[in-house]
């Protein structure tokens, strides 16, 4: 039987807000086993599409990442 893989998604206005963010890393570091964190920067790349011209596409609360915003 294999181990199960917790995998968590933070998204950038978890990453803005330290007491949520040190919350839920608190809670992260207390499952056992294997585990992921990955973390979203998806105010800075917002803000980075708009000063590069670049309209973000958001479709409920989801970025859509064409072309243009890849290279963001």
């Amino acid at each position: 039987m294999s181990e199960q893989l917790f995998i968590l998604k933070i998204g950038g206005r978890v990453m803005g807000n330290s007491g949520q963010l040190d919350t839920i890393l608190d809670d992260f570091a207390q499952i056992s086993g294997l585990k992921i964190l990955v973390h979203g920067g998806g105010n800075k790349a917002s803000n980075l599409s708009a000063k590069l011209g670049i309209k973000p596409q958001m479709v409920n609360g989801r970025r859509i990442t064409d072309s243009d915003t890849l290279e963001v």
